[in-house]
């Protein structure tokens, strides 16, 4: 089943305009306009769509004022502010938006929306998929580790990051560092369902051991462990929202 989408602009060609990018996206299943800010929560509450595009300047109630009444009515749907102006992008972001877009529309803006959606609806379904195992399955798979005279076994809930050093990949426990035989990609592949989260080209990082999340510079941020070091990992801006979005209820 498709993604439902709700688009809310008083201006009809623009509505017009948007409503054709969208309906371009393959998983789209159907679009409806909004022609302000009071029909847009009346169109929420009839369909609950997957993502609603949501105008900054309505004469009736501007974007961040429908923001709120959706955030109390159904927190679960996904705001995308749109507006011809980016001074408002600390505020759309403060009410936790899911994107910003600028008028006039791309449609390479557009389809990096839904782009960023479908990573997140299969993030949803790998953890569907997770809590679905028996506890016995999750229990008994262990990363395999050489190390001197033999091998290893290490749970996925002991790690604690993943790091590649040169040529390296050290799987980070509490207290312990081991190289790994595997390369990142493989490592990212078999912990994804067990909470990891490609955080860098260069880690991964089990979610559960996060600490405190603090923001550096260029939109970057560092996350840090908890293992004893207190390590801190860099997240790069491309994945900042997409940690916050797996990461906080």
């Amino acid at each position: 089943m498709g993604w439902t989408i709700v688009i809310a602009d008083d201006e009809a060609p623009a509505r017009e305009e948007l409503a054709y990018l969208i309906e371009q996206v393959n998983d789209v299943d159907t679009v409806i306009q909004a022609v302000g800010g009071m029909d847009a929560i009346k169109k929420v509450k009839d369909c609950t769509p997957d993502l609603l595009f949501l105008d900054m300047e309505m004469p009736d109630l501007n974007g961040l004022q429908v923001a709120q009444v959706i955030a109390e009515l159904n927190p679960q749907v996904k705001i995308v502010f749109s507006t011809a102006y980016d001074q408002y992008a600390v505020e759309a972001f403060k009410l936790r938006a899911f994107h910003y877009i600028l008028k006039p529309y791309d449609d390479n803006d557009v389809s990096n929306v839904f782009k960023e959606l479908q990573r997140v609806d299969q993030g949803k379904t790998v953890k569907v998929q997770t809590e679905t195992m028996r506890p016995a399955q999750m229990a008994c798979v262990k990363l395999a580790l050489e190390v001197e005279g033999g091998i290893k076994y290490v749970s996925p809930r002991d790690v604690v990051y993943i790091s590649k050093e040169g040529k390296h990949v050290l799987v980070h426990t509490k207290d312990k560092a081991y190289d790994a035989a595997y390369t990142l990609q493989d490592l990212e592949e078999k912990l994804t369902p067990y909470g990891f989260f490609r955080c860098h080209k260069s880690y991964l990082i089990h979610m559960e051991a996060i600490v405190e999340l603090k923001s550096w510079v260029n939109g970057a941020y560092n996350v840090i462990m908890s293992d004893s070091q207190q390590s801190m990992v860099p997240v790069s801006r491309n994945y900042v929202k997409d940690l916050r979005l797996k990461l906080e209820i």
